[in-house]
């Protein structure tokens, strides 16, 4: 224990100013990919990370796999990575000569588009720390760690309680102890009527407490325990663990402006990725998926029990989008479903959105530049009106840049090899489990009344369309 109580002094010591300083510097980057599940190893016995696509035999076309920067992936709306108990790191450096720069850095979210025959290659240097609940509380070796999410002794337990952070002691100590506050409770009971008429009835209601949140409270420690760890570790293989990289703040944008003196594309934004032209891809990916699969909300084409069912679901959907048209004229008109096409024209149609939008802010910046090159603002000093002239044109551009980059990759392959070759392997099974599903359903005796049906539907909708319309 006076390892880590030396450690945790040590990295106290470190101030936020200094931080920023560090992370400036593109050698102190550390890469760190936070994961359900073993790096994979290659022909060559080589590591490597696979992509979603990859991983799922191309259900998903996600090309992309995504690290962190000198810290562990916090939780966030698009996704929890708390339960994930390995952790891979790997020197910035080390891992661009494996795979060449990445489509964007990011201090919460650096990804790169991976070919889908080779994925996201790990360097010698890579470290991978991963749990061993049979083993010490943790342990540290010359190129992996392992560490304990389970099976605590009483001791570990009061080891880990004494390191929490003031954050994660918080609900910890309130998990422990079963003080909640009404609010709290009335959460965590979840509106379950059951559960409720279990805490009404239990006469030590803080005991009733301290169970619920028992496992609650175990993945605190362990969360915890595999940070600890991985700072432990970023130490010993010469980086530094940045606690406080967030969206948007100082260190993310002295990161960002690193990455813009190589001419890598940045952004000092944790929602690069969701904004970028990989994330309209799987978003054309949910919308297909949701409509051949979605049995939560909606049932979904490929879960239907029977063709009045699949009536249902089409017609709910309505024509409101490519693939829903697709469906329709396949099952009416037997014409084959171009998946390459459905992504192909998303992908255009956001390109053209993106381009003219670039093109109407180039032409607001050239106006605005103009007014400050003229007279338009005659309170100004010369050095504000330099400042401001000198703003507008790096705006100009920056936008020009961009726009006549977008101009010229309307095709996914032009935008990103990568990117295409997953999403053809993609449509390819797409294109096979569709055509399953539609000569299953083709020998259903109600087959022609499904069509009849749909083709009465579709006339009513051009029909309300047109009345709109006029």
């Amino acid at each position: 224990m006076d390892k880590i109580e030396e450690f945790r002094r040590a990295i106290e010591k470190i101030d936020v100013e200094s931080d920023i300083d560090y992370m400036s510097k593109m050698e102190n980057w550390c890469a760190v990919h936070v994961t359900r599940y073993m790096p994979r190893i290659n022909q060559n016995g080589v590591m490597y990370i696979p992509s979603t696509a990859m991983a799922t035999n191309f259900e998903s076309p996600r090309t992309t796999v995504h690290v962190t920067l000198n810290h562990i992936v916090a939780s966030h709306a698009y996704g929890s990575w708390d339960d994930a108990p390995i952790v891979v790191l790997a020197p910035y450096s080390d891992v661009i000569k494996q795979n060449g720069n990445p489509a964007e850095v990011a201090g919460t979210d650096t990804y790169w588009s991976v070919d889908p025959d080779v994925g996201l290659v790990l360097p010698e240097s890579a470290y991978v720390i991963k749990p061993d609940n049979d083993g010490p509380l943790f342990k540290i070796d010359k190129h992996g760690a392992t560490y304990k999410r389970d099976n605590y002794t009483t001791e570990e337990i009061a080891q880990i309680e004494s390191l929490l952070n003031w954050r994660d002691s918080e609900d910890y100590e309130k998990y422990k102890s079963g003080d909640l506050s009404g609010d709290e409770i009335k959460d965590a009971l979840c509106g379950d009527k059951r559960m409720k008429q279990m805490y009404d009835a239990a006469k030590d209601k803080k005991a009733f407490l301290r169970g619920l949140f028992e496992e609650s409270r175990f993945d605190i420690l362990s969360k915890y325990l595999r940070e600890i760890v991985t700072q432990m570790v970023m130490q010993k293989i010469g980086f530094r663990y940045i606690e406080h990289i967030h969206d948007a703040n100082e260190a993310s944008h002295v990161i960002a402006n690193a990455a813009d003196a190589q001419n890598i594309p940045s952004n000092a934004s944790n929602k690069g990725h969701s904004n970028s032209l990989y994330a309209i891809i799987e978003d054309q990916f949910d919308t297909i998926y949701r409509f051949l699969h979605d049995n939560v909300i909606n049932q979904g084409l490929f879960d239907a029990p029977d063709l009045q069912t699949v009536y249902d679901v089409i017609t709910k959907h309505g024509l409101n989008d490519a693939f829903a048209v697709s469906v329709v004229a396949n099952i009416i008109n037997d014409k084959p479903i171009d998946f390459d096409k459905l992504y192909q024209d998303a992908f255009t149609k956001e390109v053209e959105i993106r381009t003219e939008s670039f093109q109407t802010d180039l032409m607001l910046f050239k106006n605005d530049l103009k007014k400050y090159m003229g007279d338009d603002f005659p309170h100004l000093t010369e050095a504000q009106r330099n400042k401001e002239i000198k703003r507008l044109q790096d705006m100009i551009s920056r936008y020009e840049k961009i726009e006549q980059k977008l101009s010229k990759q309307k095709e996914i392959a032009k935008y990103d090899k990568n990117l295409a070759d997953t999403v053809h392997r993609h449509c390819a099974r797409l294109s096979k489990e569709y055509n399953a599903w539609r000569e299953r359903i083709v020998k259903d005796p109600e087959y022609n009344e499904l069509v009849q049906k749909l083709r009465n539907w579709v006339v009513m909708q051009s029909t309300q369309s047109y009345g709109r319309d006029a």
